[in-house]
């Protein structure tokens, strides 16, 4: 669990900095190294963030503050759910002020399966809305982490969704 406690910081943290501009991006954003790619939202870029092994996609900023998309990955040989579960323990570990808003599995449109959960919290005193998407490859685990503030958050649910559908794994 402590490669996954440092990924969740680094992650985290991540999620509260405003993120700067930086050049436009592809309608695909693909990552060789982590072999995956998915669309990001219409109009959203992507920027390398240092420390990050991956791009960060991320829209305009609202109350200065950018949503955005960060993707990490790692390896666990257990089932998604159990993936899924230990997470959960982690961040509630990590966040006093977590709520689990919902969790519920579908699948990509080319059928892989996803548990996506919503979660909202505070951290360095924002309230954020977190919508975490957990896809498997394998023993690979990937976590897409969409993140906005928790005012209004809902209304990108659906933005997400339809991005983290087109999420493959190459």
């Amino acid at each position: 669990m402590t490669m996954l406690h440092r990924m969740w910081v680094v992650g985290m943290a991540l999620c509260v900095l405003c993120v700067g501009c930086g050049g436009k991006s592809p309608r695909q954003h693909y990552e060789k190294a982590g072999a995956f790619s998915y669309d990001p939202p219409a109009g959203w870029q992507a920027r390398e963030f240092p420390g990050l092994k991956y791009r960060v996609t991320y829209g305009a900023r609202t109350n200065e503050f950018a949503p955005n998309i960060n993707v990490i990955d790692e390896t666990f040989s257990g089932t998604l759910a159990a993936y899924v579960d230990a997470n959960l323990e982690v961040m509630r570990k990590l966040f006093t002020r977590l709520t689990v808003v919902s969790r519920k599995e579908f699948k990509t449109q080319d059928g892989q399966p996803v548990i996506r959960v919503v979660t909202q919290d505070e951290q360095q005193g924002r309230a954020l809305r977190q919508t975490l998407f957990f896809f498997s490859n394998s023993s690979r685990k990937y976590i897409a982490t969409c993140t906005t503030l928790a005012d209004g958050g809902e209304g990108l649910d659906s933005t997400f969704e339809k991005s983290m559908t087109s999420f493959r794994t190459h």
